[in-house]
């Protein structure tokens, strides 16, 4: 059974999430001066935080944590990296924009980093894919949250948060072990 990327997985999550006033107004603050022939593309990824940063947010509400409500999206003038966040500025590499003019998922998922605002991003296998990457990753949390633990993704955030994320998580909200989760979803259907 071929499993959703992460993309189709957040859209599927948060697409009828409802937006809630308090969640407005977002301000995204853009600077592509390094790089200024991604003036548009670099809009084009202004619109999508705008669009995503509040479904995202509640999404992954919980703990008292408040998404900011100042976002800086700044392209640099690099030939290598791809992107990277801290704090509430999301930092991406015009060379790997010119190669990806597609990958607009690089802005989404840098903007799940600003929202989740972990203050250590440890256990890193949460934030940047458990054994496969991103997509798989994003997968198997769609898998736990629709089949096996209804709720274990805000449990997830809100023991990241707090600093207290440890794969004992998974053995108490579904009764096995992360090794016999992954080895579950990863089985031939």
């Amino acid at each position: 059974m071929k499993r959703p990327n992460l993309l189709a997985v957040l859209l599927l999550i948060v697409v009828c999430l409802p937006i809630r006033a308090e969640d407005a107004p977002l301000r995204v603050e853009v600077d592509s001066s390094a790089a200024p022939h991604l003036a548009e593309w670099s809009a084009k990824a202004r619109a999508l935080i705008l669009e995503w940063h509040p479904r995202i947010s509640a999404l992954l509400a919980g703990s008292g944590a408040r998404a900011p409500k100042t976002i800086k999206l700044q392209i640099r003038k690099a030939d290598t990296g791809v992107g990277s966040t801290s704090g509430a500025t999301i930092t991406l590499s015009s060379g790997w924009i010119e190669e990806h003019p597609d990958d607009f998922g690089l802005v989404i998922h840098e903007l799940v980093h600003v929202i989740q605002a972990y203050p250590s991003g440890k256990p890193w296998w949460i934030t940047e894919g458990y054994r496969k990457g991103y997509q798989v990753a994003g997968g198997f949390l769609y898998w736990l949250e629709t089949d096996r633990a209804p709720g274990i993704v805000k449990k997830l955030n809100t023991a990241m948060r707090n600093q207290t994320c440890t794969a004992e998580i998974f053995k108490r909200e579904t009764g096995l072990t992360l090794n016999e989760l992954w080895n579950a979803y990863s089985a031939p259907q």
